[in-house]
């Protein structure tokens, strides 16, 4: 009977967190997809935390022995209500691996007009990365996001390439295109589908091969934080990384504005 009453209990619980969470106010804007960057740039001087915590895994069944886990520590600032800059630093544990500190890198984004006054909100975003060895090249990332709403429905896409910066062996690059469509059913919660198109090169001897993968997304949000996440299951294709899974990426986003 106590653990009759113990399951209800957190029943009970689970809901109420969710109606509180639906009766707060929630911030402006957030992000709705976990792996898809957003139409939005910090407010001039708006600072905010993010952390992000991402799994790859090669084979569900083997599940402790084929997952890459990845951390990243952000901090965003902006510099005028159309430009911001972040800073974060790169965690990673591949398989059978220790956990390390494995890369920083610095980021900025773009937005040319506020949302709607263009016929497709478009942002520039450009990313410098720097592996802790210094034996691995540092990368070089460009992007264009590209969203367009109409009442609660929203669609957003992310075109990239990211390369290496070097012309030897170790050269290679990374094309995609990350997109998803949603839908805001309060301004605390969203709901949409995303998907993860890519082709990548990991060095000059390995072959260039393309994957697809999608999956659910799920984000909240309170003015005090907000939430997303995604687990993006593979529909076709292959990784060329031994280190990076290729059957799910997941990843779990927390942002905590500071102003």
């Amino acid at each position: 009977m106590v653990g009759f009453d113990n399951h209800y209990q957190f029943r009970y619980l689970g809901v109420g967190f969710v109606l509180v969470l639906w009766a707060l106010p929630a911030r402006a804007d957030y992000k709705a997809f976990a792996h898809v960057y957003p139409y939005f740039t910090q407010p001039q001087g708006g600072k905010e935390i993010e952390v992000w915590t991402s799994l790859e895994t090669g084979d569900l069944n083997k599940f402790s022995s084929t997952t890459l886990i990845q951390q990243n520590v952000e901090i965003e600032y902006g510099i005028t209500d159309h430009w911001d800059v972040s800073f974060y630093s790169i965690f990673q544990q591949p398989p059978q691996q220790s956990y390390r500190l494995d890369a920083f890198s610095l980021e900025t984004r773009y937005r040319f007009a506020e949302r709607g006054q263009l016929p497709v909100d478009t942002e520039v975003y450009l990313e410098f990365e720097q592996p802790t060895d210094f034996n691995q090249p540092s990368e070089l990332e460009g992007k264009l996001i590209l969203e367009k709403g109409y009442k609660h429905f929203f669609s957003e896409l992310n075109l990239y390439g990211e390369f290496k910066l070097t012309n030897n062996q170790q050269f290679g690059y990374l094309l995609g295109a990350d997109g998803g469509s949603g839908y805001e059913i309060t301004r605390a919660f969203r709901i949409g589908i995303e998907y993860l198109l890519n082709w990548q090169q990991l060095d000059r001897l390995t072959p260039a091969v393309g994957s697809f993968y999608l999956g659910p997304s799920l984000a909240l949000a309170s003015t005090s934080f907000w939430m997303v996440a995604t687990p993006a299951f593979k529909v076709a294709g292959t990784s060329p990384d031994p280190d990076r899974g290729d059957a799910m990426r997941f990843r779990i986003i927390l942002g905590i504005p500071l102003d």
